[in-house]
């Protein structure tokens, strides 16, 4: 008896974590599929036959979001801008963290809890100071007035998340390298650079997913300029009386896809960064 009541709870158990992570699949892709399938109508269409299937494939939203709309001109703007911070992330990220947990520094502790610090901060506290100071160094309207606060604003938890994987890796390893003469930047960059995959990887998504559709502060800081990222592109089909929804929502599509393929492109490092050292404390 004991052992048909056991059976029952971990059935009911196992359907009831089934049944969470179906809902929760429906509820992540179902967004997803209903932006695939407007894109493909025409906007007339959407507001006749919201919910179905487009009855003719509108492949010429695409088009007009892409070259009407300079979908590809933002496009190939976001491209370099996020492109650029992400690398400069992952470099300095990686430096910070393998000095804060590799060369002794003194409270390195407190140095990573005061670099944490504003990251508590909403972000709407920085926008005005971080203005003015742009401003007067007069970077308003340029690439760099979103590459720099875009890289201290991603750096923190870069430090952190390399920090905690420099730290988990066998001080017998370094020591070896010195033994053998390497000097701290050979050790760097010959030692422990080859198994940084997986914490690169996880700083790098989550920078990118990040910054590739950051609006707030690129609406402030390109608000005296014609230059473009790519959320204003999708904002430019809302006028004040209507939106034209099939070119919208294939923007959208389009904002997706390089999302898409870095994660397709380094997931497996990114689960192995997830799931092994690069986040252990």
């Amino acid at each position: 008896m004991n052992i048909r009541i056991a059976e029952l709870k971990m059935w009911i158990g196992a359907n009831v974590s089934r049944s969470v992570v179906v809902a929760f699949l429906l509820l992540t892709v179902y967004p997803i599929l209903f932006v695939l399938q407007t894109s493909l109508k025409t906007t007339e269409e959407f507001y006749v036959n919201i919910w179905g299937l487009p009855h003719q494939f509108a492949w010429s939203n695409y088009s007009k979001a892409w070259a009407d709309a300079h979908i590809g001109q933002y496009f190939t703007t976001s491209m370099g801008i996020v492109g650029s911070s992400v690398v400069c992330i992952v470099i300095l990220g990686a430096l910070a963290g393998y000095a804060l947990a590799r060369l002794r520094v003194p409270h390195a502790e407190v140095v990573l809890f005061l670099v944490l610090l504003p990251t508590f901060l909403p972000s709407e506290t920085v926008i005005m100071p971080l203005y003015i100071m742009m401003s007067k160094m007069k970077l308003v309207g340029t690439h760099l007035s979103l590459i720099l606060p875009y890289i201290g604003w991603s750096l923190p938890m870069t430090i952190y998340i390399f920090q905690a994987f420099f730290k988990s890796l066998p001080n017998e390893l370094l020591e070896a390298a010195r033994v053998d003469g390497c000097t701290e930047t050979k050790t760097f960059t010959r030692v422990t650079a080859p198994l940084m995959l997986p914490a690169i990887a996880t700083v790098s998504i989550f920078a990118f997913v990040g910054l590739w559709g950051e609006l707030l502060w690129a609406s402030i800081a390109l608000s005296t300029t014609s230059m473009r990222t790519i959320p204003f592109g999708v904002i430019s089909f809302k006028s004040q009386f209507a939106t034209d929804w099939g070119p919208m929502t294939a923007a959208i599509c389009i904002v997706l896809i390089p999302l898409v393929v870095f994660f397709l492109f380094v997931q497996r490092y990114f689960i192995q960064g997830v799931t092994g050292g690069a986040v252990k404390g």
